[in-house]
């Protein structure tokens, strides 16, 4: 806790210094003066809890000190010391607010100093408590009413500024976040890791406040205002914060910042920066440190291009075909590197990656596997950046090419001959007749094969299949059940929608329905 000692008697500042062991004590003296005028200085310089002052001084009296000092509402205690017991003097000082103690010098000892130094620091914790909470409702207004940076025609703070949003790092999510709504949840201990023990000299904290679940925002302001703007040091001041914030929370924190030089500050237009920044950090990745106006932010949202992306599918579903997976990658990797550059593509990542789900449900479908999500947490584990779906969409389609081949291979020729006729002519009138005949053997060993190999009859199969295909449709397309129903082999609407529920459940709208709200 910093104290700033002013007496015009040097002999009396001595005296102080030596009463007590300050630092074993929890205080350090950061300065002393000799006159008010001084000290005030000093003040603004050193920001101290606590200031113990005489208050007969040339220049600048104690008591004109201490109102100067209230009304920049730097909150100081003051301890009053005086060579005078003049109880008008005293009626004065503590009349003032911020007096915790008024002193007789030549009656203060070591113990007494300690209690009145107990009872200052408890009053300005009590007070501090109290403006943190009135600075963090000035800060709301400043950020949200309008652009107001003001309050009772004094502003709250004046340029150089930067405003910093603290965001935990969470897992990325296929459902996209709409809007922030005021939480305080998850942020708790986090305004002590704002300020380390090592402050930053040139900048000076303002306040916070909780903005959304697990995220804070700070404002700064610069000191010097005739200096340079201090990038550095805040940056290295940010350091700092997101070292003790980690080693404290026991995860990572990515941190944005967003720098104000305009006599009139616009701070809800900073706001947006910083909102707009932790929205895109699935591009920055975790424990980011970053100046929103370094970041590839988009100018304006981009346009969705209907075409490119079907080519891209389209491209995809080739490789699969062909079983070439080295192109598959290369694939991937050009559109996922394309969505990060020039600018980052938010809308184009969560086009890309219904797209890839999609071709992957109607490759688990068409393998006869059942559904499941590639970028599931559960299986995946936690992705964080634009580059783990990627890898994570390359994996997925992989392992699921060789799962396929691995189950073709244990299959009897004859087995996989059939399978490739019925695959061909499934939207048919075919049976188990058909498909002997194009193979080549009876239709009773086929059945045969069927049971001993999938475990399953020809029409079990052929069943399953066409539903599978449908799916497929219906995730794809807006086709007319009549047209499913005749493109999967079913002359009879009806019993194809009563089949359809049988397999899945569901009838095949209420299906499509709940594809479309994935």
């Amino acid at each position: 806790m910093k104290i700033i000692l002013v007496d015009d008697e040097r002999i009396a500042l001595e005296h102080i210094r030596t009463l007590i062991p300050w630092e074993e004590n929890g205080y350090e003296i950061a300065a002393a003066a000799t006159n008010g005028r001084s000290a005030l200085k000093l003040c603004e310089e050193h920001r101290p809890q606590i200031m113990i002052v005489d208050i007969r001084m040339p220049v600048m009296d104690g008591l004109e000190l201490i109102r100067a000092v209230a009304e920049r509402g730097w909150g100081v205690s003051f301890i009053v010391m005086s060579a005078y017991e003049d109880f008008n003097y005293a009626r004065q000082a503590i009349s003032l607010g911020c007096v915790s103690s008024y002193l007789v010098k030549h009656e203060v000892n070591r113990d007494k100093l300690m209690r009145e130094l107990a009872k200052a620091k408890l009053a300005w914790e009590i007070s501090e408590r109290q403006r943190k909470l009135s600075r963090s409702e000035q800060l709301k207004e400043a950020f949200f009413a309008g652009g107001k940076p003001a309050r009772q025609g004094v502003p709250i703070a004046r340029p150089p500024l930067c405003a910093l949003l603290l965001q935990a790092d969470a897992p990325f999510t296929t459902i996209p976040a709409v809007s922030v709504q005021p939480d305080t949840g998850g942020i708790a201990g986090w305004a002590e890791g704002i300020i380390p023990a090592d402050k930053p000299g040139s900048w000076e904290m303002i306040g916070e406040f909780p903005h959304g679940a697990g995220r804070l925002v700070a404002l700064f302001e610069q000191r010097d205002k005739s200096a340079a703007l201090q990038r550095d040091a805040l940056y290295r001041h940010a350091s700092a914060m997101q070292r003790v914030l980690e080693d404290r929370l026991g995860h990572t924190v990515s941190l944005y910042l967003a720098f104000e030089y305009a006599d009139t500050p616009n701070l809800p237009g900073l706001l947006r920066k910083l909102e707009e920044a932790a929205r895109h950090t699935v591009f920055s990745g975790r424990s980011a440190l970053a100046c929103v106006d370094d970041l590839p932010l988009p100018v304006r949202t981009a346009a969705s291009n209907a075409d490119a992306s079907r080519q891209w599918l389209d491209a995809l579903a080739n490789c699969l075909m062909q079983e070439d997976y080295g192109s598959f990658e290369s694939v991937v990797k050009e559109r996922f590197d394309s969505l990060s550059k020039p600018e980052w593509n938010w809308n184009g990542l969560y086009e890309a990656i219904r797209a890839m789900t999609a071709l992957y449900r109607e490759r688990l479908a068409a393998a006869g596997l059942p559904e499941t999500d590639p970028l599931d947490s559960r299986t995946a584990g936690p992705l964080y950046h634009v580059t783990d779906i990627r890898d994570r969409f390359i994996f997925a389609f992989r392992e699921l090419g060789e799962q396929g081949s691995a189950a073709l291979k244990q299959l009897s020729p004859k087995l996989l001959q059939a399978l490739r006729y019925l695959h061909a002519h499934f939207q048919d009138e075919i049976g188990v007749e058909d498909a002997a005949i194009a193979t080549g053997i009876s239709a009773r060993y086929l059945h045969e094969l069927f049971k001993r190999e999938l475990n399953r009859t020809f029409l079990d199969y052929l069943t399953e299949y066409r539903i599978k295909q449908a799916k497929i449709i219906l995730m794809r397309e807006d086709a007319k059940m009549t047209e499913v129903s005749a493109r999967v082999g079913y002359r009879s609407p009806q019993h194809f929608s009563q089949v359809f529920k049988r397999l899945t459940g569901v009838l095949p709208h209420q299906f499509r329905a709940k594809e479309q709200a994935r």
